[in-house]
């Protein structure tokens, strides 16, 4: 008797506890702009997610670790730079790795979700991925003009399926339904080539549904819009899906003819993307936990500078909203963060212990949230191809070092020459086809080794400020914050890792 007594008095003290800690939902959206979202200065209506802000904070400094899909989803789930993958890629080079969409999880990563699943936490995904090699997947060798209703193409879809679910499995989530296994340009038949917030939506609701009373859920949903094809709203079948053809749409939302026409495509998209977000928000009231549920709504890189380490591309949308944490509702919040961040503070509201290997980069956020400081740290950084970058509060430096296999590569059949001999030559105004980035990104100034820009002045990054002696003592400041991440990350990296 004294055997069930004490039973029932640590499953009361187990689910009290399960009660105290939130839950967490994560909303991504991918290729978004500051501007692209009312909060932020949108020219149309995002009510949902301008709510979010509203009974929120408004982080106009959050920044993600790089400007491209893959290694911001990586430091999002694992809380590392993504220069600390490890996957077959990045073990080819004995030299210094471009970061660029090839920072995919292995084996040997761990994630913040296994952390959460192990402190008791229900965990599920839906949505788009993008963190694995798309070769693992029969979806790989479909053709780009198969007929999805093909019996043969239908089973190879759904072998996708079934292996996408047990590989995201693998990382922590209970839970993986209504996936995207990449982007849905390039990555599927042309025939199924179309954005389904509708789908995504299903698979968060499906999730919620499904989640146990006694524990508290982790949900990631990642948004496909507004990353290509920009698509008019009218035109998105909403009875395509990574599965293939439904025989009729998923029925999860309003008509899309309720959405504002005229605001151009992206517009449309978007707000397509904020009704998903309304519809999840929801839920949450109808259940009964919207309070208790830490909610963040962010990008993983604004579309302007994509795949580049400025502002335009790494300095991203984030909102949190959590009314039970005592975050102040309508706050605009300054303070230098970044996606690794977004870990840490997970393992601080869940009270979670690190899983062995987990490395954590980043820095639990509650302390900003609570008003305790408004200094998280002191420098961020960013990394994209053979570019790496320094943020502090007012400067930004950016350094371009490529590694000498890639300095001795021929630039044929635009420019004659190794790489190497073109920038002693100062063919900068040509070599856009072989940016620092790996994508066809052209700026004046852009492929300058060196580039220091004062953000307060300057915030566009036009003037490079770099060889100006009045900001030579920034300029070392600057160069010694790098040397140190290079160094703690341990791969070579110019005169920085040495």
């Amino acid at each position: 008797m004294k055997r069930i007594l004490t039973l029932i008095v640590l499953s009361t003290v187990v689910m009290a506890h399960a009660a105290e800690r939130p839950n967490i939902l994560v909303l991504i959206g991918d290729d978004q702009n500051m501007n692209s979202i009312g909060a932020y200065g949108a020219k149309y209506a995002t009510p949902h997610i301008d709510r979010l802000a509203k009974e929120g904070v408004l982080h106009t400094r959050a920044y993600t670790t790089s400007a491209l899909c893959v290694p911001t989803r990586y430091s999002c789930l694992t809380g590392s730079y993504p220069s600390r993958c490890r996957n077959r890629l990045f073990k080819e080079y004995d030299y210094q790795p471009p970061i660029r969409n090839g920072a995919f999880f292995c084996e040997t990563d761990r994630t913040i979700v296994q952390a959460l699943q192990k402190a008791g936490y229900y965990t599920g995904a839906s949505g788009k991925w993008h963190s694995d090699f798309h070769e693992l997947l029969p979806l790989h060798d479909i053709p780009n003009d198969a007929d999805p209703n093909d019996p043969a193409i239908k089973a190879m879809l759904q072998e996708s399926v079934e292996i996408q679910r047990d590989l995201i499995h693998g990382y922590g989530f209970d839970y993986a339904e209504c996936i995207t296994a990449g982007n849905v340009v390039d990555q599927y038949p042309k025939a199924l080539e179309h954005h389904n917030v509708e789908y995504t939506v299903k698979g968060a609701l499906d999730f919620l549904d499904q989640a146990p009373d006694d524990k508290p859920f982790f949900l990631w949903t990642a948004f496909t819009p507004t990353h290509g094809p920009h698509e008019p709203i009218e035109s998105a079948d909403v009875t395509v899906t990574p599965e293939g053809i439904t025989d009729k749409a998923v029925g999860v939302m309003g008509p899309r003819s309720d959405i504002p026409k005229n605001k151009g495509v992206v517009a449309e998209m978007m707000m397509w993307t904020d009704e998903g977000v309304g519809v999840i928000l929801d839920k949450l009231d109808e259940m009964g936990v919207a309070d208790n549920t830490l909610v963040i709504y962010l990008a993983d890189q604004q579309a302007t500078g994509k795949a580049t380490p400025y502002e335009c591309g790494n300095n991203i949308p984030f909102i949190v909203r959590w009314p039970d944490g005592g975050l102040q509702a309508g706050q605009v919040n300054d303070t230098l963060i970044d996606v690794t961040d977004m870990a840490a503070t997970f393992m601080d509201v869940a009270q979670a212990k690190p899983v062995e290997g987990l490395h954590l980069d980043g820095m639990s956020i509650l302390p900003v949230w609570s008003g305790k400081t408004d200094v998280l740290k002191e420098a961020i950084y960013t990394e994209m191809g053979y570019a790496k970058s320094v943020v502090t509060k007012d400067h930004k430096y950016i350094a371009i070092r490529y590694n000498d296999q890639m300095l001795k590569r021929g630039m044929s059949p635009n420019l004659s020459g190794t790489l190497a001999e073109n920038i002693d030559a100062g063919n900068f105004d040509r070599l856009w086809v072989k940016t620092p980035y790996g994508q066809m990104y052209k700026r004046f100034g852009f492929a300058d080794p060196d580039q220091l820009f004062d953000l307060r002045k300057d915030p566009n990054e036009k003037s490079n400020l770099a060889a100006n002696p009045e900001y030579q003592k920034v300029m070392k400041e600057m160069q010694v914050h790098l040397t140190g991440y290079v160094q703690d990350i341990g791969r070579p990296f110019g005169e920085f890792g040495e």
